[in-house]
């Protein structure tokens, strides 16, 4: 989701958490960050501002693309990256054609088992193909990235159909070895229980998909029940709502996720964004719970672990998994969308120690 906000740029304020009494604790660094241009070129040789990005997905190698929300695009790019994980250098970024416009929130590259049934059904267009999230309809769609071309959608659970408006579907992940699909909403369906408010957090569905081939319905779904931080304090410069939700997931394999939450307030800072590492083994799994998520012990809600937390002037919406760093730790990126203000697009990079 973007927002036209104020264009002010904060000093960053970092916050990592002490060392676990567990030696074998994940810890996240912030390695760096680095500015995407404001104009790029299309796919018909004219330039296009950059804006409204919201998800991100490593491509292999240094290419990565992101999705645009409220579009009909995609943008792609090469990233270069100091061996701790700092940011050198974006290059060769380019806006991609998509068949439909729709409010893309995240993307994803499609696991090889929807794959091998897409190279199955002639005349599909090369690799990579990608998934999309989108809260609109909602829906994750699988789309080609060579020509934009939809391929077909991977089936989501009927309970999303109740979503917030602009609160809907806004994560993506796949995890490592392909097998399952991670998605979730930015805040509570309405029948789990109330959206974020100044006071108080939301607690939403964080939803394993195990699909195996193209079928009218999930093969198979679990589901943790996730509880989002209030919004951050700010000092208020002007009327609205505080909102605060998911705005991404990175799988990392064993049931591991990392999860971006973001807050919104009409203040300053503006913006506040927060990994946790999340286990979801433990958890109860609440996918024939109809509803009243956010009324239930918080003992049925899966535990979550702060790595990161920060606010700076820049919204961050999407988090991926990278290639290893030449020094031995797991790359992570972020990217930040600047609502269509002078705020700059940019990109945070992290690296990840783990056991």
């Amino acid at each position: 989701m973007s927002r036209g906000l104020t264009a002010v740029l904060l000093t960053l304020t970092l916050h990592l958490p002490p060392t676990l009494a567990d030696e074998k604790a994940f810890r996240l660094e912030q390695a760096g960050s680095l500015r995407l241009p404001a104009d790029v070129e299309t796919s018909k040789g004219t330039n296009a501002p950059l804006t409204g990005l919201s998800g991100l997905a490593w491509l292999g190698d240094d290419r990565w693309v992101a999705a645009i929300d409220n579009s009909d695009r995609l943008a792609t790019f090469r990233l270069a990256l100091g061996p701790d994980g700092e940011p050198t250098a974006v290059t060769d970024v380019k806006l991609r054609p998509l068949q439909a416009r729709h409010d893309y929130e995240d993307v994803a590259v499609c696991p090889p088992q929807l794959g091998a049934t897409l190279a199955a059904q002639p005349p599909a267009p090369p690799p990579p193909w990608l998934l999309l999230c989108e809260e609109d309809t909602p829906a994750i769609r699988i789309v080609a990235l060579a020509d934009g071309r939809e391929l077909g959608s991977v089936a989501i659970p009927t309970a999303f159909q109740s979503r917030r408006p602009n609160r809907g579907l806004e994560a993506v992940a796949v995890d490592p070895d392909g097998r399952c699909i991670w998605t979730a909403t930015e805040e509570a369906l309405p029948p789990d229980g109330p959206a974020a408010t100044e006071t108080g957090g939301t607690v939403v569905r964080l939803t394993r998909i195990t699909i195996t081939r193209m079928q009218a319905s999930p093969s198979a779904v679990r589901q943790v029940a996730y509880a989002v931080d209030p919004p951050h304090a700010a000092m208020r410069a002007g009327a609205g709502d505080s909102l605060s939700g998911i705005v991404a997931i990175a799988a990392m394999g064993n049931e591991r996720l990392l999860v971006l939450e973001r807050s919104f307030t009409a203040g300053l800072p503006p913006f506040e964004n927060r990994i946790y590492l999340v286990d979801t083994r433990g958890a109860p799994d609440v996918a024939r719970v109809a509803g009243g998520l956010a009324t239930r012990p918080a003992a049925s809600r899966v535990a979550k672990q702060l790595l990161w937390k920060a606010a700076v002037g820049a919204n961050l919406e999407g988090l991926a998994v990278g290639a290893p760093l030449a020094n031995g730790r797991q790359g992570l990126v972020a990217i930040a969308d600047n609502g269509g203000t002078n705020v700059p697009s940019l990109l945070v990079t992290f690296r990840l120690m783990s056991p």
